[in-house]
């Protein structure tokens, strides 16, 4: 890829971004060589730090996966605050009253915000989408208990658990992020719809004061002239 098409395409990603889903050969290596060192792995001389290890590393996951659904919620109730506020200024973006180059660059604004401001939610609702999440069942206890070192089986059953939530906790994060990014860049849409609202009879005056100081207006004088 040439220099040139780097910029654009880092350019489409400040503007637009766009997460890579895709699973790749080095994170599934990863993810089995986890697996495979929880199989082999003896730790039956400290079972009980690694049982408490465990349990530790189960619980941070569940948190993990927990506070993302919390931060998912929280956008979506900012989202939806938003929404009647960028309706509401819709009637005063266009209109006999309003000048064609205000008009235009306000519903650019509006229509920028607004589609990022869909786009979060979307992110937000995919972070929220109901997916499958293993857990330790009553009957991992039972097999565990049948094993000649009970806790050293129920703390590998634990991390197995871990490493299968994994790739879809990782996911859940990564969604809740980019629910941020497109919140970030709504908001500053709609600071930016805000500022040319607010910012353009200051600019008329301010063009209107420069032509009449530059092309000033050319009294007439009328002579009357009596007989």
């Amino acid at each position: 890829m040439s220099s040139k098409q780097s910029a654009v395409r880092r350019i489409c990603d400040r503007l637009w971004p766009t997460p890579n889903l895709s699973e790749d050969e080095a994170q599934k290596q990863f993810i089995t060589g986890m697996r495979n060192a929880v199989k082999q792995a003896d730790w039956s001389t400290e079972v009980d730090a690694a049982l408490d290890e465990a349990r530790r590393l189960f619980d941070a996951e569940s948190e993990r996966r927990r506070g993302a659904d919390s931060k998912a919620g929280i956008y979506l109730a900012a989202i939806t605050a938003l929404v009647p506020v960028l309706v509401s200024l819709l009637p005063n973006l266009w209109g006999d009253k309003v000048h064609i180059a205000l008009g235009m660059m306000s519903l650019l604004a509006f229509g920028v915000s607004v589609s990022y401001l869909v786009r979060a939610g979307w992110w937000a609702f995919k972070t929220l989408q109901v997916s499958v999440a293993y857990q330790i069942g009553p009957d991992d206890i039972a097999e565990s208990w049948k094993m000649p070192n009970p806790k050293q089986e129920l703390a590998k059953r634990l991390t197995h658990t871990v490493i299968s939530n994994y790739s879809r906790v990782n996911n859940k994060i990564l969604f809740i992020k980019m629910t941020h990014e497109y919140l970030l860049r709504a908001f500053i849409s709609f600071v930016l719809l805000l500022s040319i609202q607010a910012a353009w009879p200051m600019g008329m005056s301010l063009v209107d004061a420069a032509l009449k100081y530059f092309n000033p207006e050319v009294k007439a004088l009328y002579i009357m002239c009596f007989s």
